[in-house]
């Protein structure tokens, strides 16, 4: 019998025309499987099938590029911008419909995140030439782990070259229709390229596409006009945050009134659902405490999926360097769907460790899911 104060969790939702059984998504995370050709193969395909078997309501794709040059800035990840990798997505997407569930691709640019090392005759590009703090990590190039190597500066995109990018961005879509997928997410979070064209510290434009916050939302809003023209009935996704992956103290809306702009464009543009990326569920956002989900979905009114810290007690980044966690109790999940604090949860590491974690908490045994370890990453 299923817990029935998860009530909620497991009710199922339409999105956008998009029947799901649940509201378990599994969230968006790179895994590095599709070596140098970016082509998904059947271990890929095995990898999601599994999720879907496992009860998952929607599956989100790892960060899938939209060329091998400028926007491949990792090794190892999928594109989606030729014929073979349109045909090992197809793969995916049979497998998972085989198993009775529903996917979607996460379009992805890495802009000034990504490095020349793992582009194919390209070299980052952002909406200004400003480098990023830190230091590049690459979980498919392991010399990037054991050696300091900075972040490049990147290319300011010209015009053209945004043109050129909304056009890629399209075409991949498009090529995911064709593929089979069930609907389309853009990663504008994490500091990625979307995500840089909308916070001010990388966005020093003075033309369109720069400036107050309207003109810092005109690429995204050109990229989800180009996509949606392709995608038709599908719902379209984009994914956003406050932070990067590089600097978790960014801030890309200095308030509500900002980000409340900010989606008004990107809904009219033919936005359907709304997914913020946190470091935990209900983590303030926001100088009044709000969540970032939260103010999506309040200043949004559309479906929105809330993740961060599902299932286990400490950050990804505590997981990575080896610590263990505790196991949390998803009803911090189902309250938050019950507030109106989101309509969807997607959930990270605990679905590498756990592909069937929706039958196992549906079920009760949440007590009884794995805990993430590092080791984890070395196989599918």
């Amino acid at each position: 019998m299923k817990d029935v104060s998860l009530n909620r969790l497991f009710s199922p939702i339409s999105v956008a025309g998009l029947e799901l059984p649940n509201r378990v998504v599994m969230a968006p995370m790179t895994r590095s499987f599709c070596g140098d050709s970016g082509v998904p193969a059947q271990a890929v395909a095995d990898y999601y099938a599994a999720r879907a078997a496992g009860g998952c309501g929607l599956i989100i794709t790892e960060g899938t590029v939209i060329n091998m040059a400028d926007a491949h800035g990792y090794s190892g990840i999928p594109a989606i911008c030729t014929d073979a990798q349109q045909a090992g997505w197809q793969r995916v997407t049979d497998a998972v419909h085989r198993a009775g569930g529903k996917i979607a691709i996460q379009l992805w640019h890495t802009g000034r995140l990504g490095h020349s090392r793992a582009m194919q005759g390209g070299r980052p590009l952002a909406p200004s030439a400003i480098t990023a703090e830190g230091l590049f990590r690459d979980f498919g190039d392991g010399e990037t782990l054991a050696s300091e190597i900075p972040y490049e500066q990147p290319q300011a995109m010209s015009v053209e070259q945004i043109a050129r990018t909304c056009g890629e961005f399209a075409a991949a879509a498009k090529r995911a229709k064709t593929a089979g997928f069930d609907a389309v997410e853009l990663h504008g979070a994490n500091g990625y390229l979307i995500h840089t064209f909308l916070n001010a510290e990388s966005n020093q434009r003075s033309d369109e596409f720069g400036g107050d916050m309207a003109g810092r939302s005109e690429f995204a809003v050109r990229v989800i006009r180009a996509v949606k023209a392709e995608i038709d009935e599908l719902p379209l996704s984009i994914r956003l945050s406050q932070h990067a992956v590089n600097n978790y103290e960014w801030s890309t809306w200095a308030d509500q009134t900002e980000l409340q702009i900010c989606l008004e464009l990107l809904k009219a543009a033919g936005a359907d659902l709304l997914h913020s990326s946190g470091y935990r569920l209900n983590a303030p956002a926001f100088a009044d405490g709000e969540s970032l989900v939260a103010a999506l979905k309040r200043l949004g009114g559309l479906p929105a999926i809330g993740s961060g810290g599902i299932t286990y007690s400490n950050s990804t980044a505590e997981s990575f360097a080896g610590e263990l966690p505790e196991l949390t109790d998803p009803v911090e999940s189902e309250q938050a769907i019950e507030r109106g604090t989101c309509d969807l949860v997607a959930v990270g590491r605990a679905m590498i460790a756990n592909p069937d974690w929706a039958a196992r908490v549906g079920a009760g045994q949440w007590r009884q899911l794995l805990p993430f370890s590092p080791a984890m990453l070395g196989s599918l």
